[in-house]
């Protein structure tokens, strides 16, 4: 595991690319191989510059950079998970696991990094999951299908998108066990007691928090992530 913080409060536009090329490429050169899993925490993730690009569009603009130019070439996208955060940092954490490695999508979903020029000029570089030898690894997970989100302004339903493709995922992986260290980020703090509920009867034991943030798009409600026994 590799982590670094690099203050970008005051960047926009390319200075912000180019810090999230830094950020990137120092935990990607920090590992002892190709990173399979990727955390950022964005500050202002969606607010948007001069150009009409979001914060979340420049990171992706020197991620995808980083990852190209990673002293340990990827065979695949990472499994990724990108919320915001209160502070003025740009956080991110990198872990290489070893064993064999290979990516998960969902039939539902489009790729993220085949996303269309409409999510920014570099599509989101992540895999929706990643599997090493017996742990399936799902990045952060919401109601997108297709490229698109669903269920806008519904918190119900965006839940039950999300925990659709979990359970897509866990069956293109042959995963048996159940998923757990799940965590679960929540755009609006009125959705939280909803979520909190939720996720006991869905995760009774499985669940480790439940987190206030900021999701990568404005429609997105309710984000989850998790790991699963193959």
């Amino acid at each position: 595991m590799a982590s670094t913080s690099v203050s970008v409060a005051a960047f926009s536009g390319e200075q912000l690319a180019q810090a999230a090329f830094t950020a990137f490429s120092n935990v990607l050169n920090e590992l002892d191989g190709a990173a399979t899993r990727v955390w950022a925490f964005l500050p202002m993730i969606t607010a948007r510059d001069s150009d009409g690009l979001d914060r979340y569009m420049r990171m992706n603009v020197g991620r995808a950079q980083a990852y190209r130019a990673a002293r340990w070439p990827m065979s695949f996208m990472p499994a990724g998970t990108c919320v915001g955060h209160a502070g003025d940092a740009l956080v991110v954490h990198a872990l290489a696991m070893p064993g064999n490695l290979r990516a998960i999508e969902n039939a539902r979903q489009l790729p993220a990094w085949q996303y269309s020029s409409k999510f920014g000029p570099s599509a989101p570089p992540f895999t929706r999951a990643v599997v090493s030898d017996h742990l399936l690894m799902a990045s952060g997970t919401a109601a997108v299908v297709g490229e698109d989100v669903v269920h806008p302004n519904d918190i119900d339903a965006q839940w039950r998108e999300a925990l659709g493709h979990l359970a897509a995922l866990r069956a293109s992986a042959g995963a048996r066990g159940r998923w757990r260290a799940v965590q679960i980020y929540v755009r609006e703090k009125a959705h939280i007691s909803i979520i909190s509920r939720l996720a006991h009867h869905e995760f009774p034991d499985q669940c480790e928090r439940v987190l206030h943030a900021p999701l990568c798009r404005d429609a997105l409600l309710v984000e989850v992530e998790a790991v699963a026994d193959v």
